[in-house]
């Protein structure tokens, strides 16, 4: 079934901003790869800012529904396998050739005039994943995998550990990177075992 006009200019922008970044990519760039002419595009977007905040929208959103974990999985896995989901949805999205490089140029190297909409975003998304985590360590806490503990030191040291793993995917090749993600992971959750002092 063919994707509907503003789906596949979504789709399109998506990935020249990924490849060429804001400046970088224009609207006939874009109108060229989905096949019609540029007047065209604005009957779906007003101008090239209103699509770029819209395929940032677009990158959160979607990053957001990668990562979430079902009430199946909450249910069914222990702490430590709900954690090393979790850890994994995330590391995927980055391995994504197109979502991974946006997401890279967006949080990285952020367009300056968009600066304060990016980090507002991605604060939002920051929020929904620290909610997940916090579900995780409750669950953890209830059933006795993790010692009682402060929840807002664990989910620092998390949020430490998933900006390193940022930063090594882009570095790594994907085998390496794994063996990477696993032993880091491993060495958060002895800590998380052990727990810190109040």
């Amino acid at each position: 079934m063919t994707l509907p006009t503003h789906e596949r200019i979504k789709l399109h922008a998506l990935k020249l901003f990924a490849q060429k970044g804001y400046f970088g990519t224009s609207l006939n760039d874009v109108a060229t790869m989905v096949g019609i002419k540029k007047p065209s595009l604005y009957a779906h977007y007003k101008n090239k800012d209103d699509l770029y905040q819209s395929i940032l929208k677009e990158l959160m959103d979607l990053f957001s529904k990668r990562v979430s974990l079902s009430s199946i999985q909450l249910e069914q896995l222990s702490t430590k396998e709900l954690l090393y989901l979790f850890t994994n949805k995330i590391v995927d999205f980055w391995k994504d050739d197109t979502l991974g490089l946006l997401y890279k140029r967006t949080v990285l190297f952020p367009e300056e005039k968009f600066r304060t909409t990016i980090q507002e975003q991605f604060l939002q998304t920051e929020a929904y994943t620290t909610d997940i985590l916090y579900s995780i360590l409750e669950k953890g806490q209830q059933q006795g995998d993790i010692p009682k503990q402060p929840f807002e030191p664990l989910i620092h040291a998390y949020y430490c550990l998933i900006d390193g793993l940022f930063v090594q995917r882009f570095l790594y090749s994907s085998s390496d990177y794994d063996v990477k993600v696993k032993h880091a992971f491993e060495h958060f959750w002895k800590a998380t075992e052990i727990g810190v002092e109040k």
